[in-house]
């Protein structure tokens, strides 16, 4: 073996391990995707029927015209997600029905979410070697490999969101290409030779494509809105940074990126106030008479109703909240760094996978605090404590479920840190960090998950052997 391709390894290991570890990640998602029974994922019997409810419908329903199969979408808790706000069943049904011709007994309608898992991953390989912070965002946390496994629209929501950190910190993508801006760094606190280009067809184009991304996001889970969150605030500061000569255009392109996003955020708002006027809960609460789970239901005597269900229309306090679940950021820290909220004994893995993501966030706090990058930092941690609180008033106001995917959020800012600690990704230290968190999820994954979720006596009657 050659100096030089010894040289080559050991310049690029990082980059060469981390992509073992998505293709990895990939495959295992892949298995689990074809071998696990229906079922054994959160909902999937009331979302599969949710996408088989669409597969010729392009438009989303009134939920009180429950003929034609939308009754049969509707889960216990009294709703159908189909009439979320999320365009998610409504576009990649259209996928699930090519997949089902020919698929037969295999699960056809997870294969959306595998495809999108795809494109990330294609993404990842494509551009791990000069952005190794795009781990952070996607190669450290099995939540976020694990909801592209089953059907949930959690995952067009990731992608969305995976996409809008990327553009964000990459000075070079599409983002800051449409936006005209060119930002040339005379240390990591002072952008200086800001210049514009005058703004085209192609470019008002690419503003509206920007533009229908947040929209999209904006339809999706509000989780999510922490990274709009970043995104805006990243933006503004950027405007208020540039020279003032082009502070006019560049805010002309934001109002027009903002414009689009915030019109397909009406015109959904539009289409429920043609269906239900001003009277939406109430046409929401006659659905959950109708199909909620006996101890779900408005109906049912009170003291006969699950307790942690809508806890504060119950008159709980959010102490009551804790003292029913005194457990929940245990749990909800377990759904993120693996995959389910159950309790596996190995509580050995999720000690080690606390040190190495409190580690990684330390050690990048404190590079960025010594490189004058403090206030960037403190607004990523106020949204990622924003990100706890909102998982947990979801939990208290809704359904006292921890659930890990409700946090990923933390996952892309985290990522966004990490492109603002550019120079830190040469140091050896931070990045076998980043390699020993990476390799663990996916050793867990692979070789405990997985075997959770597949059942070999399904796989051996799915195949009939």
């Amino acid at each position: 073996m050659s100096k030089e391709f010894k040289s080559r390894i050991k310049e690029n290991i990082f980059t060469y391990i981390s992509a073992l570890v998505i293709i990895g990640a990939f495959i295992v998602v892949a298995m689990v995707s074809f071998l696990s029974e229906l079922g054994m994922h959160p909902d999937e019997f009331d979302v599969k029927m949710c996408m088989d409810w669409c597969m010729n419908r392009f438009i989303w329903p009134d939920m009180r015209l429950t003929g034609e199969g939308l009754g049969d979408t509707f889960s216990g808790y009294g709703y159908t997600k189909v009439c979320n706000y999320s365009p998610y069943f409504l576009i990649f049904s259209k996928i699930a029905y090519v997949f089902k011709q020919f698929m037969d007994v295999l699960p056809y309608y997870r294969m959306p979410n595998l495809l999108l898992m795809a494109v990330i991953c294609v993404y990842m390989l494509k551009k791990i070697k000069d952005h190794n912070y795009l781990m952070l965002g996607f190669g450290i946390c099995i939540q976020a490999w694990y909801i592209f496994s089953y059907v949930t629209a959690d995952a067009e929501d990731f992608l969305l969101g995976f996409f809008a950190i990327a553009l964000l910190a990459d000075e070079d993508s599409f983002l800051w290409r449409t936006l005209g801006v060119r930002h040339h760094y005379k240390n990591v606190t002072e952008v200086n030779n800001s210049v514009t280009v005058p703004i085209t067809v192609s470019g008002i184009i690419s503003c509206v494509l920007l533009g229908v991304m947040y929209g999209l996001m904006l339809l999706g889970k509000p989780y999510y809105y922490a990274t709009l969150m970043l995104t805006f605030i990243v933006l503004v500061w950027r405007l208020i940074k540039s020279e003032i000569n082009i502070r006019k255009q560049l805010l002309a392109r934001y109002i027009l990126i903002a414009g689009v996003a915030f019109a397909i955020l009406a015109g959904r708002a539009a289409l429920d106030f043609h269906y239900y006027g001003f009277d939406k809960a109430s046409a929401e609460e006659q659905m959950s008479e109708q199909y909620s789970d006996y101890d779900k239901n408005p109906l049912t005597p009170i003291e006969e109703q699950d307790p942690t269900y809508h806890m504060a229309s119950k008159g709980y306090s959010i102490v009551d909240f804790f003292r029913y679940s005194p457990d929940w950021f245990e749990l909800s820290f377990r759904s993120f760094a693996s995959y389910s909220v159950y309790r596996d004994g190995h509580d050995l893995y999720y000690r080690v996978m606390a040190a190495l993501y409190l580690f990684i966030y330390a050690w990048l706090g404190v590079y960025l605090c010594n490189k004058g990058e403090k206030s960037i930092f403190i607004v990523v941690t106020l949204l990622n404590i924003g990100s706890v609180v909102a998982s947990v008033l979801n939990s208290y106001l809704i359904d006292c479920q921890p659930q890990g995917r409700y946090l990923l959020p933390i996952a892309l800012a985290t990522c966004y840190l990490g492109a603002r600690a550019r120079d830190l990704w040469d140091h050896r230290g931070f990045r076998g960090l980043v390699l020993i968190t990476a390799c663990l999820s996916i050793m867990y994954f692979g070789l405990f998950a997985s075997r959770k979720l597949i059942d070999l006596g399904y796989v051996r009657a799915l195949f009939s052997l």
